[in-house]
């Protein structure tokens, strides 16, 4: 019998960086997760699918600019050129610890050949360059759920406009539909952060006005449900997850710190989902589930967690030329110098230990709850999917091996969140309203929205104030050149896409590619800004050659969404 569900809820997601550059930041990021996450986790639960006929293993957000990424014909051949590029750099690391008489590292060498080979042979011949169908197929037999998010992950609590909010929610579900077949019933909001009906201020024009809550746009497009982060429901702190790694981040919270407010809550159970206050008068009621932190820390903190085992893959230490890891975790506080050269054979052991403690924990909570309510309740576990196989190498065997000894188990099982909210959907009775916020350390929007990126929601903001007007006039004249208008204005709803990632203004506050970062926004800006030059101009004349190649050149560079009226979704 039943008495309790694990939720897996892995968040995939990274910015548009296709044509973006390629080393150290830009195109290597997707090629990188998609070898070492996307594309083994794919196998992984094809294999426990097909062979055991496992079931609702995962809850699998691949948020849309990541899917179209994905889907993108440049991705299919850039990334078995990246797969073999890292297979002769890793047979030219086997030679040269043979030359030295590093037999031992030599040996690792080898099995970053087999790691390498084995993705391009599961990439190119088992899903044929196509993730995103793999993933579709897996969902269509049942094994995982997929869920989506906002169109290029933009932080909808800060952005100006309530056209925008939906704008992300309904391209989300759009692109969803289009890519995999149906609607999405749950969406991974951004930064998981969440904004209630209220008279907002925006904190750069200082414009008031009332804003609908999150969860009226997410029952808009037809979904049922959403998650939030454990302190939104019960107070207290988040895990601040984040803050270990990036010293920029310590700083920046010792200035928000002394001006927080600290989130009440409710003394409510993280183990059943709710109605979202707000949604109780609309005709299909919107609910959320919530984090459960006991689990969450577990595989999230590498100080307190798993992935800070001494035995595990080091991330930051790679071998010059090649960017191979070699080397263990050791300690957290050993110098990357002093680090000793990893073994495969204990990381075995260490896996085994560490999933049967997790799902040791997941059943204890499950009975406690199930001996409190008699209800199957669910421990929803959500974690940036990334964090399994790239930032933690051996997160993949951490969850292939959590899936199995769920399965197995007589009183526990796994589940998707959409299946947990079909068979035990919330009471009517159970409506709670909660307060705005996000995830990690402060549950706000610091990490956003700080002295270091207020010029980029200045960006934002003038951007979305052209882009409504410029559709109104779009609509409302006819055009000599209408084709041609009508890309100018498809192109300028992506560069203001791009523009409102959220990764922007994370990346600017950690100091993480934070070059990078300014760049992307500054380039954005300037593109959508000629662009609208360009439009102004189409109302009565025909474009220039210049014109053209411009034209041109971003829908190349920029092309989330490349085969949609990205404008269309901007109508409330």
């Amino acid at each position: 019998m039943t008495k309790g569900y694990l939720n897996f809820v892995l968040h995939g997601h990274l910015p548009w960086v296709l044509e973006q550059g390629t080393w150290p930041h830009g195109e290597v990021w997707l090629h990188e997760a998609a070898a070492e996450t996307y594309c083994p986790t794919l196998s992984m639960l094809t294999d426990l699918s097909e062979k055991k006929s496992y079931t609702e293993m995962a809850t699998i957000g691949l948020t849309p600019v990541l899917t179209e990424q994905l889907a993108h014909p440049r991705f299919k051949e850039g990334f078995v050129n990246y797969l073999e590029d890292r297979i002769n750099a890793s047979y030219k690391d086997k030679d040269h610890f043979n030359w030295i008489g590093d037999s031992e590292t030599a040996k690792l060498s080898v099995r970053w050949v087999e790691f390498y080979s084995s993705v391009k042979e599961q990439f190119v011949e088992r899903f044929n360059k196509d993730l995103t169908l793999g993933y579709r197929e897996l969902q269509d037999r049942g094994a995982i759920e997929i869920i989506t998010s906002g169109v290029s992950h933009g932080y909808l609590p800060l952005l100006g406009k309530e056209e925008s909010v939906n704008a992300q929610i309904k391209g989300g579900q759009h692109i969803y539909r289009y890519r995999y077949g149906r609607d999405s019933s749950g969406i991974w909001l951004p930064e998981l952060a969440y904004r209630p009906s209220y008279k907002w201020r925006n904190p750069v024009t200082e414009e008031e006005f009332e804003r609908k809550g999150v969860e009226y746009y997410i029952q808009k497009n037809n979904m049922k449900y959403f998650l939030v982060d454990t302190p939104l429901l019960r107070g207290g702190e988040g895990i601040g997850t984040y803050l270990d790694r990036f010293t920029a981040l310590q700083l920046l919270w010792q200035q928000y710190e002394k001006q927080k407010q600290d989130i009440q809550g409710e003394n409510l159970s993280i183990y059943r989902p709710y109605i979202a206050g707000g949604s109780e008068n609309l005709e299909n009621k919107v609910s959320f589930l919530t984090r459960d932190d006991k689990t969450g820390i577990l595989v999230w903190s590498g100080e307190h967690g798993f992935p800070g085992d001494g035995y595990y893959l080091e991330f930051h230490k790679k071998h010059f030329s090649s960017g191979n890891r070699y080397w263990r975790v050791t300690g957290s506080d050993v110098d990357l110098g002093e680090k000793k050269l990893y073994e495969p054979i204990k990381v075995v052991e260490r896996l085994d230990e560490n999933s049967a403690y997790f799902v040791k924990m997941v059943k204890e909570n499950l009975l406690q709850y199930y001996d409190e309510t008699s209800k199957p309740g669910s421990v929803v576990s959500p974690y940036d999917f990334e964090l399994l196989g790239h930032w933690w190498f051996e997160g993949v065997g951490f969850l292939d091996r959590v899936i199995n000894l769920v399965s197995e188990d007589d009183e526990i099982s796994m589940i998707t969140s959409k299946k947990y909210l079909e068979t035990y959907p919330p009471k009517a009775d159970t409506v709670v309203s909660l307060p705005e916020g996000s995830w990690g350390k402060g549950s706000f929007h610091w990490i956003w929205l700080n002295q270091d990126t207020m010029w980029v929601w200045k960006y934002i903001y003038e951007c979305e104030e052209i882009y409504l007007q410029a559709l109104k006039d779009f609509k409302k004249k006819h055009h000599k050149d209408f084709s041609v208008t009508k890309r100018l204005i498809n192109q300028m709803g992506r560069e203001l896409f791009l523009l409102s990632s959220s990764d922007w203004t994370f990346l600017i506050s950690t100091w993480a590619a934070r070059d990078y970062a300014e760049h992307r926004v500054s380039q954005h800006y300037e593109s959508f800004k000629k662009l609208h030059e360009i439009f102004k101009e189409s109302h009565e004349n025909s474009l220039s050659e210049h014109q053209f190649q411009l034209l041109d050149k971003l829908e190349k560079e920029d092309s989330i969404a490349w085969e949609q009226d990205v404008y269309k979704w901007f109508e409330l």
